[in-house]
């Protein structure tokens, strides 16, 4: 049913890594659903991406560590320009309703920006969503000027606040009173069958002129609402609810690949697996839209469904390049062989650590065994991976940080990928932490991100040993040279 109030909708990601020197072009997938579930109902939704950049440069991951300090800076001065370019650009849509994706990191920079733009017009109504609007009903006493927050799954909650619903009947939707008490309905149900929403938005953006749309990532696809597991340093398990996880039917995403190949895919014979064109020496060139990158918590869940996906694709000669998430474990000889022939360019794996000890703590329900069989199967298909590791766990110590940094050189992937621990509000972790004492709740919500310098929760690793594990970062160029890519 097609409405006759038509509402204007900004959907907005904040800035975040433009604040670390870096950039994010990729389209949010979380808003693009939200932007084309409106403008199906006859609203007029658009998408306004504030971390986006227009060039090919992306930093590497030891230069945003690097340029933590001046990070810190722009949170400081709240009237820095960037803001008031954010605040200017929402304005000058003229929107009805803005709402604001967030994670923690970025909830910093909501309260200063949503703070600008009711200063600027008080008329425009503001809401947030996300994984930390999620996890934290209270968002809306830290976030003054924003009049609604969702929980959970925002394409139902969202539409009935834009469609003027009253707030206390929409499941899912926290607003306030006339005394600011803060009025909670619930999270808002799961939408049980995803193949029915509509295709994410992919072509209204904000902001961007029409001859650099071309620079958007529209290649992002979700086949998967949810993640099964429960990791204690992951808040999926907590924002989705790791019983109500949901997949989209082959058929559905095979759909969406054949949309994306026909309307934006552009083929090409760069190397974005090894990242191995650069330019200088702290920035990759990567250029958009060449690879179908499945955003899934784990894209392999189940090992039917993903060889049902992987057959149809090679039966349809779709001939696209593609990257996914994967666990070690769900893993066999035949996915590895399906994954190549339907030409997958990277997998990425959470390997996180190579202590058994610290992977049982963290309920990771894989050994360094299972995982290192999980990459040789890779390996001997031909398909590449990136390996993402993490220090700085509760109780790690420098023993447990180098069988890390040796299971991290025999594992032998094709780029790796380091972090430092940041305990999330809202996972199984931050909440023991905070049971025993910890001061999180005393840091800045914006340290909280996985390129944060400095252990948060760890004062018992080395600086030399610590120092020995970022230099990891090193094996990227060393794999490129041993494979042919520079």
């Amino acid at each position: 049913m097609l409405l006759n109030c038509m509402a204007k909708v900004l959907l907005v990601n904040p800035p975040f890594y433009r604040l670390l020197g870096s950039k994010y072009n990729a389209n949010s997938l979380g808003i693009a659903y939200i932007a084309s579930y409106l403008n199906k109902r006859g609203h007029d939704a658009w998408l306004y991406n504030a971390d986006y950049v227009s060039d090919y440069g992306y930093i590497k991951i030891k230069k945003i560590f690097s340029n933590f300090n001046s990070y810190k800076d722009y949170f400081q001065d709240k009237d820095n320009a960037i803001w008031h370019e954010v605040k200017d650009n929402i304005i000058r849509f003229k929107p009805d309703w803005v709402g604001y994706t967030s994670y923690t990191a970025n909830i910093s920079a909501i309260k200063i920006i949503s703070d600008h733009v009711k200063k600027a017009n008080p008329s425009i109504k503001q809401v947030v969503g996300g994984v930390h609007a999620t996890l934290d009903s209270d968002i809306l006493n830290t976030l003054t000027s924003i009049d609604y927050s969702v929980q959970r799954e925002g394409e139902e909650a969202f539409t009935a606040l834009v469609e003027n619903k009253n707030p206390k009947f929409i499941p899912g939707v926290v607003s306030r009173d006339k005394g600011g008490i803060l009025f909670k309905t619930g999270i808002a149900p799961v939408i049980k069958n995803i193949d029915n929403l509509p295709m994410p938005e992919r072509n209204k953006f904000w902001n961007i002129p029409e001859h650099e749309r071309k620079n958007v990532d529209v290649s992002y696809v979700n086949t998967i609402r949810g993640c099964p597991y429960k990791c204690t340093y992951c808040a999926s398990p907590f924002h989705w609810d790791r019983k109500t996880t949901r997949l989209r039917s082959p058929e559905s995403v095979l759909e969406e690949m054949h949309l994306l190949k026909d309307n934006y895919y552009v083929p090409t014979k760069y190397d974005y697996a090894a990242s191995a064109n650069i330019d200088q020496k702290d920035q990759l060139k990567i250029e958009d839209n060449t690879i179908v990158y499945f955003v899934d918590d784990v894209f392999t869940v189940k090992k039917k469904r993903v060889k049902d996906m992987l057959r149809m694709m090679i039966k349809d000669k779709l001939n696209m390049r593609w990257k996914c998430e994967a666990r070690a474990d769900h893993l066999d000889d035949e996915i590895c062989e399906l994954m190549a022939e339907a030409g997958c360019e990277r997998v990425k794996i959470g390997f996180e650590s190579g202590s058994n000890r610290i992977l049982s703590e963290v309920k990771k329900l894989e050994t360094r065994e299972e995982m290192l069989k999980g990459a040789d199967m890779l390996k001997r298909a031909g398909v590449p991976f990136s390996a993402y590791f993490m220090a700085g766990f509760p109780g790690e110590t420098d023993d447990d940080l180098k069988e890390t940094i040796d299971f991290a050189k025999k594992v032998d992937a094709d780029y790796y990928s380091l972090s430092v621990l940041a305990p999330y509000y809202g996972t199984e972790l931050y909440d023991q932490l905070m049971k025993n004492g910890h001061e999180l709740d005393q840091q800045p919500w914006e340290y909280f991100f996985h390129q944060s310098p400095k252990p948060m929760v760890n004062d018992k690793l080395s600086t030399k040993v610590l120092s020995e594990y970022l230099a990891l970062a090193e094996l990227n160029t060393k794999s490129k040279k041993k494979r042919g890519y520079i």
